[in-house]
């Protein structure tokens, strides 16, 4: 039986926060793939809507200067938090190693904050700085309304929904219609067509309407996302993804993290009237959506 001196108390908290720090070892890094991480210290952030060029122009006269449009886009920053209470019976009786897997897996959930919020920007389609939503078929990207950009198709995910999102992503211009000349490089779906996906990408052969012909994506610099956020409604949706500009279809924003904090002195209010040690963690960010070039969204009607 240990007496929960403040000494026991830190042994006890030192070895809860390496299990929490072997945890946010497991996060999930795929997101920096496609996001921007932006270090935020404010509650709101704005962004002024932009838009990718597709290349330098030929020096005539003076210099065109490239202006940041007067729309912008709000992405505001939430708070979440993770807290674990431990009655101090079983700390005091040895018991403390039953909660190091609830402590390891707080750091997971921890680490996987940021793709989650990632996850939900591509799934929910929420408004983008001109007010429209972010997959839409009409969205004007010049003042004269002359080249739009359609990052929407309307079907679930196939092999024939795949090359239509594909082509339509290779085809998109800039305000003055140079080609951007983009390349998409991540596929996401969900559980139900990893499989289609992982043959389409890898087998030699396709199978197209029951006939077998000759795969053109084969050996392709695509690589593939499995979410397991495509689930129930979402079951049929993708992402076709472009990571390889300056700038990223999804913002994350990183403004606080608190690491593992604990309240577990004797004096502790929570200590003295419920006799619980409690460890949580604290974190402030949010995630909103980027270009809308760099994605085309396979939604079903």
């Amino acid at each position: 039986m240990n007496e929960l001196t403040r000494d026991v108390m830190d042994r006890i908290y030192t070895g809860y926060s390496t299990k929490y720090n072997e945890g946010l070892l497991q996060a999930d890094t795929d997101y920096l793939d496609y996001c921007e991480v932006v270090k935020s210290d404010a509650p709101i952030e704005e962004y002024p809507m932009t838009s990718l060029q597709g290349g330098m122009r030929k020096w005539i006269g003076s210099r065109h200067v490239n202006h940041l449009s007067g729309e912008k886009l709000q992405i505001v920053n939430d708070t979440y938090e993770n807290t674990l209470g431990i009655p101090a019976n079983d700390l005091m009786f040895d018991k403390m190693g039953l909660y190091n897997g609830r402590i390891l897996d707080m750091g997971i959930v921890a680490s996987n904050l940021f793709p989650k919020l990632a996850a939900v920007v591509l799934l929910n389609n929420p408004k983008w700085a001109d007010g429209k939503k972010f997959f839409v078929s009409d969205r004007k990207i010049d003042d004269k309304g002359k080249f739009k950009l359609n990052n929407l198709v309307a079907l679930g995910f196939s092999y024939d929904a795949y090359s239509t999102a594909r082509q339509q992503m290779m085809a998109f211009v800039d305000a003055t219609g140079e080609p951007l000349e983009l390349e998409p490089n991540l596929l996401m779906v969900g559980p139900k067509h990893e499989e289609t996906a992982r043959s389409m990408l890898t087998a030699d052969t396709i199978t197209i309407d029951g006939v077998a012909v000759s795969n053109p994506y084969k050996n392709s610099k695509m690589k593939l996302k499995v979410s397991g956020r495509f689930i129930g409604d979402y079951k049929d949706h993708f992402r076709l993804l472009c990571t390889g500009r300056g700038l990223k279809p999804v913002v994350v924003q990183d403004v606080y993290d608190s690491g593992l904090i604990r309240k577990d002195h004797f004096n502790d209010d929570n200590m003295f009237m419920d006799d619980e040690a409690l460890y949580g963690v604290k974190k402030i960010g949010a995630a909103g959506p980027g270009m809308p070039q760099l994605v085309v969204a396979g939604i079903p009607a």
